[in-house]
């Protein structure tokens, strides 16, 4: 009857009218209303909730305080209730909390209990609701309220944690803007901060990019003044946790890398719109930007797939703009515009209108176009014109080019900020220049990330202030200040600035005579002020200095200074900066004067045979270490050096190097006899760092041995967790380089029995990231020959060419003349096969053999011992791996067991110790075979004849070896894993996103398989056992002779048992 009545709307406010009215009038109803909110009737319960609801949200009621058995029975409704019941009631929590404060600790409790709700609707309602109560004031947030937003933020669901964050973005904006925050305002800042950035690490790419954009203009808000941008980003910096600051520095600097790359991409457009080039010029430029594009969307952008079509067309559609404004003699071009915003000198507010003025007049393209292509076009226009990547494409353009301007670098830093910023420090340093060690460090991290980008600095107010700074003397910044003067050199060069020159000439001479970091910077700036000077300035700063005065408190810094001049200028100072060398060397290790006939123009008759001193106060020095120590440290880092930079000059010097580095790490009695365990420790790791620096240098790899690898290990199973921590940092260090010595790779997976689980997993991720890194690095060099080869002979993807080709490759641009002739060579010139990640296990399994521990070949507990090691590195390689990987490890596994350990000499004396070796050897050999067997079941069914190349100075080659040497007791057992393969074809932009089962049907190009064994896939396992070639055949037939399993049970006398 009321709903015909048309009440059924009005009756919440006839309900609290009556109540306003007189109490009495409604004291019968509350009963009912209370019956109706547990009745089974979903209906009935949400119409008596919604009463409740709004009756006691209601301004100048204490409806809830009269009956509070009402009360209760509907909070427990709020609470428990279905999704309708609570979606209902939560829209009133505004209105509880304005007028009646009092409800606040109920209604809270239940808002704890909502937010962990399971429907997705019910948090994101929750979301806008406190985001109302609270109106972005951090006072109103209480610790249940700030609890559900840091619960919010982490949520499973996007929209929900967006919404809370972005709120988060609201409240800090609208509290940084005050320039006088109290403790307790900065104490809530900083958990709002820390929340904000954290999401940077999440695994979401979507995640990542709202990270930068809150950061971008909420945390760090770019529209604000300079100079409250910069103490916005100071407090900010000095205010969250280390993780947050991380992340800070990383949003940061990709930035300014996002805007470097757009940058490359405006060039090539330009390059492309160029009405003079030739075709062969026009198709190498559009490899190129194929390439980058591909690149842009895969790494910068989300949803990778569609972005990535929408910045093709935006590129092809701004050349066609630029050749038209060309044609017309129009100024108002695209590229020009886009160009102009992302130039170094640019402004944010002027980067932030150019972006604006793009937008528009993509707008327009798109209303012009709406109107050549309304929505209700027939069919085939609308697919004419989906062909040509128009229709429907400059609204998407328009969204992609705000997306892309809130990334880059510009409109948060740009020459003013940092201008700004230098100037800040300088007048803070110069009122208080007893600052907080922290204040220096957040300083120091933070030009750090500005090193990377000198342009930034390309002002005169900034090079001024860093002059200034330098004046300073602040020696906590020094080392930073002086690393971005040098990086600053061109500029300051180009801009002939002759007084300022002058005046750091000046300034640098005091900082050379400071402790050893500060020197060698120094030096470092010095040089790269003077880059045609710098010869005479190094030959005179020698001729300069006493090296003989060894009790001088100047002596190390000396010999640190003397390292890097010989390192800078080693044609100019090689011989006299030798002889230097072998004098101090015969004076600190040996122990012994030197005579008068040893001494050199600088090195006079009247050295003092004193102790070693050290400057006084010198930041980050270890108390544990004396001079002594020091010296010889920087002694032996001055000798390696030297030798680096001499190269084939290095001659004797090099065989003086070798000595005191072995000396160093084997702690040799006469070198480190009268050390303790800290400086042992100190100098060891000294010797370490050498030897690396020597293995990774391409020109002295050639001298090293293997005994050499076998000396790190030793350090890899001291006892000291110092040691063995800090040598495996120092060859994941080593290793990021993906040219370096695959034997690193196999000495990082003997961390395999570190006894810390944390630091074993740390290692295995390292060692991830390694393989991946050398993998991408062998595909981009792949990429480049096959590139090269089918260059200029394809046209697709909208440009005229969508070939493959490495960014980084400049070769392509002297190579127009003669394509067939470049791409013949480049097709003849191999990779090399020892970089692949594959390889290291060659050298592990030589390694393992010589363990210390690894005394009997048939020892069943050591031979469990060995597959740990061996699982450790297997399962590492065969993550990601290729898909014709079995066959590569099937001849490198072959190739061993027909070899022997060539480091042994053939003498008679030695034929026991050479045929344990052998068995040491080829027991891991089958060991590995049979781990790969069960391990990698599926990439092990190939048949390999061919033999994977060894390294001479480890292996000797004989003939193949048939003998089985794993013990008939031992047995292992293990759980396949699942393999993630990739595919083996050499991948343009256009299918690197096809399914990996097509691989198969390609030559197989890209694994170690394909560098060192050359073979055609057949097409089932079936064919392959029923075609061979004849070298097959043959085998075979051996095989089939050999005797079966049941007479294979005799052993020979060494015991052997054939297999």
């Amino acid at each position: 009857y009321i709903e015909s009545l048309h009440l059924h709307t009005k009756i919440y406010n006839i309900f609290d009218a009556l109540s306003n009215i007189s109490d009495t009038i409604v004291d019968d109803l509350i009963p009912t209303i209370e019956h109706r909110l547990t009745v089974p009737n979903e209906k009935h319960r949400r119409d008596a909730a919604k009463i409740i609801a709004y009756v006691t949200s209601s301004s100048n009621n204490d409806f809830s305080q009269k009956y509070k058995t009402l009360w209760n029975t509907f909070l427990q409704q709020f609470k428990n209730g279905t999704p309708e019941i609570q979606s209902t009631c939560i829209k009133y929590l505004k209105s509880y909390f304005v007028n009646h404060p009092e409800l606040r600790t109920d209604l809270e409790d239940v808002m704890v209990h909502l937010s962990l709700s399971t429907d997705t609707n019910i948090r994101l309602q929750l979301m806008t609701q406190l985001r109302a109560i609270t109106n972005s004031n951090l006072l109103d947030i209480s610790d249940k309220i700030k609890q559900i937003l840091c619960e919010r933020a982490r949520d499973k669901i996007w929209e929900v944690r967006k919404e809370a964050l972005d709120y988060f973005g609201h409240v800090y904006k609208k509290e940084c803007v005050n320039a006088n925050w109290s403790n307790d305002i900065q104490k809530q800042l900083s958990w709002v901060a820390n929340c904000i950035i954290h999401l940077y690490y999440q695994t979401a790419t979507q995640d990542k990019l709202l990270a930068e954009r809150l950061l971008t203009f909420y945390l760090m808000p770019w529209d604000v003044n300079t100079n409250d941008k910069v103490r916005v980003l100071l407090t900010l910096y000095s205010n969250v946790s280390e993780n947050a600051q991380r992340a800070i520095r990383e949003i940061i600097h990709s930035k300014f890398l996002f805007r470097r790359q757009l940058d490359k991409l405006m060039d090539l457009c330009l390059q492309m719109a160029d009405l003079n080039i030739t075709n062969d010029e026009k198709q190498l430029i559009e490899l190129k930007l194929v390439n980058l594009v591909h690149a842009i969307a895969l790494r910068c952008l989300p949803n990778p797939d569609k972005n990535e079509f929408v910045l093709k067309a935006f590129a092809i559609y701004a050349i066609k703009n630029h050749k038209q404004s060309l044609t017309n003699n129009n100024e108002t071009s695209i590229l020009l515009l886009f160009k102009q915003a992302i130039s170094d000198g640019i402004k944010s507010k002027e980067c932030y209108a150019l972006a604006n003025g793009i937008g528009q007049m993509l707008l327009d393209e798109a209303a012009k176009e709406q109107k050549r292509f309304p929505t209700n076009t027939t069919e085939e226009q609308t697919t004419t014109n989906n062909e040509n990547n128009v229709h429907g494409q400059f609204t998407k353009m328009c969204g992609l080019i705000k997306m892309m301007f809130e990334k880059i670098s510009t409109l948060l830093f740009d020459q003013e900020t940092v201008s700004k910023l230098l100037k800040f420090i300088f007048e803070r340093v110069s009122n208080e220049p007893e600052q907080s060690s922290l204040y220096y460090e957040n300083i120091n991290q933070l030009l750090k990330v500005f090193i990377q980008h000198p342009f930034i600095f390309n002002s005169p107010e900034s090079l001024g202030f860093l002059c200034d700074l330098l004046k300073q003397h602040v020696y906590e910044l020094a080392p930073i200040l002086l690393r971005t003067i040098e990086a600053c050199a061109p500029l300051i060069i180009t801009s002939n600035q002759s007084n300022m020159l002058t005046l750091l000439d000046s300034e640098l001479s005091t900082y050379l005579t400071l402790h050893p970091p500060i020197a060698k910077r120094t030096l470092y700036c010095m040089c790269a002020l003077h880059p045609n000077e710098k010869d005479d300035i190094l030959k005179k700063m020698i001729d300069d200095t006493q090296y003989d005065q060894f009790d001088s408190d100047q002596f190390i810094t000396r010999l640190v200074l003397l390292g890097h001049m010989l390192k800078i200028s080693p044609s100019a100072l090689g011989d006299i900066g030798k002889r230097i060398l072998n004098n101090i060397s015969k004076y600190i290790s040996d122990k012994r004067p030197i005579n008068d006939n040893d001494m050199e123009e600088n090195m006079t008759s009247s050295f003092l045979h004193g102790h070693f001193t050290l400057l006084a106060d010198e930041p980050h020095a270890d108390p544990e270490i004396g001079a002594d120590t020091r010296v010889k440290r920087e002694l032996v880092k001055a000798l390696t050096r030297a030798v680096l930079g001499l190269r084939e000059n290095s001659a004797g010097l090099f065989t003086v190097t070798y000595k005191l580095i072995r000396k160093s790490i084997e702690k040799d009695q006469d070198f480190t006899g009268e050390m303790s365990e800290s400086e042992i420790i100190y100098i060891r790791l000294c010797g370490l760092s050498c030897l690396l620096k020597l293995i990774c240098h391409p020109y002295f790899y050639t001298r090293i041995k293997p005994d050499d690898f076998l000396m790190i290990m030793t350090l890899l199973r001291d006892p000291s967790s110092t040691i063995r921590q800090r040598t495996y940092r120092k060859l994941a260090e080593q290793l990021r380089d993906p040219v370096c010595p695959i034997e690193l790779l196999a000495l990082l997976a003997f961390a395999a029995k570190e006894p810390e689980r944390e630091h074993r997993e740390q290692i295995r991720r390292s060692m991830l990231q390694i393989i991946d890194t050398r993998r991408e690095h062998i595909k981009l060099q792949l990429s480049y020959k096959t590139t090269s080869i089918t260059n200029g002979h394809k046209k697709t993807n909208g440009f005229d060419d969508d070939d493959d080709d490495d960014d980084d490759d400049e070769d392509n641009n002297n190579n127009n003349d003669d394509d067939n002739n470049s791409s013949s060579t480049i097709d003849e010139k191999p990779i090399d096969y020892t970089l692949y990640p594959e390889y290291s296990l060659t050298y592990f399994l030589y390694f393992l053999s010589k363990s210390p521990a690894f005394i009997l070949y048939d020892d069943i507990e050591m031979l469990h011992t060995m597959t740990d090691y061996i699982l450790f590195l297997l399962d590492a390689l065969l993550l990601r791996c290729d898909t014709t990987v079995g066959l590569f490890y099937k001849g490198l596994l072959r190739s061993i067991k027909s070899s022997e350990d060539a480091t042994i000499s053939p003498d008679k004396e030695e034929k026991a110790e050479r045929k344990d070796a052998l068995k040491k050897l080829h027991v891991l050999v089958d060991l590995a075979y049979v781990i790969l067997s069960q391990r990698a079941s599926s990439l092990m069914i190939c048949r390999a004849s061919s033999n994977v190349p060894l390294p001479d100075v480890y292996f000797k080659k004989t003939r193949y070896n048939h003998f089985s040497y794993l013990p008939k007791d031992f047995k292992i057992k293990l759980k396949p894993i699942t393999i993630t393969t990739v595919s083996n074809d050499t991948m343009t932009p256009t299918t690197k996103r096809t399914n990996i089962n097509n691989s198969t049907d390609t030559n197989m190009n890209t694994t170690a398989s394909s560098i060192t064994i050359v073979t055609t896939p057949s097409k089932s396992i079936k064919q392959k056992r029923t075609s061979r070639d004849n070298e097959d055949d043959k085998s075979t037939k051996k095989k089939r002779t050999l005797p079966t399993i049941k007479k294979r049970k005799h052993q020979t006398s060494n015991g052997e048992t054939k297999s």
